[in-house]
């Protein structure tokens, strides 16, 4: 058994099946034609075989639901691409949204912070300054006066 597979497959894959089958038989193809007065034909016109007109008949048949079919396709289309628009438009807004609230909150802590700060009470060393100054000054001359004694 194990003998024989190889050469079958060699066959098969050398005569594939499709290539042993009989050409298709040509499709009949739908013919129009006209005639005229003084034709062999009961009237004057389009004289069309059985296939031509079974294919015009069912074209008239359905040629409104594949209109239907095109303009509900459409419409379902353009709807999806409205529906993305504006669900990209909802996540924008909301993540702005979010954004400009946690900007805010901030600003408010900060606001809130320096306030409190500027509105501290805050002690008055003015008096210390003054008696400070006032004793530099003290010091200072007699450094000065000290200084010119020195020199004579």
């Amino acid at each position: 058994m194990i003998k024989i597979l190889p050469p079958i497959l060699i066959f098969c894959l050398a005569f594939p099946a499709s290539m042993l089958a009989e050409p298709p038989a040509t499709v009949p193809v739908p013919k129009i034609t006209g005639i005229k007065k003084g034709d062999p034909a009961p009237f004057s016109g389009v004289l069309l075989n059985s296939l031509a007109a079974a294919k015009l008949f069912t074209e008239k048949n359905y040629s409104v639901t594949e209109c239907d079919l095109r303009v509900s396709y459409e419409v379902k289309r353009e709807l999806a691409r409205v529906n993305i628009i504006l669900e990209s438009s909802k996540a924008s807004m909301d993540s702005m949204e979010q954004k400009y609230t946690a900007i805010i909150k901030i600003k408010d802590t900060e606001i809130e912070r320096l306030s409190s700060i500027a509105l501290k009470p805050r002690s008055n060393y003015s008096t210390l300054w003054a008696v400070g100054g006032v004793l530099v000054g003290i010091g200072l001359t007699i450094a000065v006066v000290y200084a010119v004694g020195e020199l004579k």
